[in-house]
């Protein structure tokens, strides 16, 4: 269907400067870590401080490389904890800590009664994704999960987006991603997708999201 349509029109989008094309979204994707949920930085204000609660002694750069190898899929997050040395850990434990952004039901909500499809396209390990969506609903709102534990791919390689267009069938600048990190913003517009930058003081909170998606 027609985003615009029920988005409002060209003459409805408000003053400040709009890169998006309205007419032409098809899918809108959004990011998990500093979008769906509140931490932007879960390996550093959550993943470390958990492993340190249960002894964990790696070095920080040592946690961030073993977390970007589960997050590839190249172990399960069983192996992670044991190879952490984390002590009593685990996925549910561990997922309790995550807080979803406020006011993004609400946004997804909205999104899922014009009938644009909605999916997530991130980087988390397999095991974690599934407990949070399942913990919090997503999937009522949320149909497709591009979850780079589950495809071998983080972003912002382009294969991440190249993906996402195969699997759905649907060309790249029919798709429109929201996430927090400049750098995956970046990829996805060179991959020919259309993408907003959440996080900003332009789009620093869901309500101010919600306004540049629906106009009033």
């Amino acid at each position: 269907m027609a985003f615009a349509r029920v988005f409002g029109t060209v003459g409805d989008m408000p003053a400040i400067p709009d890169p998006l094309d309205r007419d032409a979204i098809d899918v809108v994707l959004f990011d998990a870590m500093g979008v769906l949920y509140s931490s932007a930085d879960d390996v550093g204000q959550l993943l470390v401080p958990y492993l340190r609660s249960h002894g964990c002694v790696l070095r920080r750069e040592e946690i961030v490389l073993l977390y970007q190898e589960c997050s590839l899929g190249k172990m399960s997050s069983a192996d992670f904890w044991a190879t952490a040395g984390a002590s009593g850990a685990s996925d549910e434990d561990y997922c309790h800590n995550h807080r979803l952004t406020e006011g993004v039901v609400a946004v997804l909500a909205e999104l899922d009664a014009t009938g644009v499809r909605l999916g997530c396209l991130s980087n988390d390990v397999s095991e974690w994704s599934k407990l949070l969506r399942e913990r919090f609903g997503l999937g009522e709102y949320l149909t497709d999960w591009f979850i780079s534990g589950d495809t071998g791919v983080r972003k912002p390689d382009p294969e991440a987006f190249a993906g996402v267009c195969r699997r759905l069938d649907v060309l790249p600048n029919r798709i429109l991603l929201i996430d927090d990190r400049a750098e995956n913003v970046s990829a996805a517009r060179a991959s020919g997708l259309q993408a907003l930058r959440y996080g900003t003081t332009r789009l620093s909170t869901m309500n101010y999201l919600r306004k540049e998606l629906r106009p009033w």
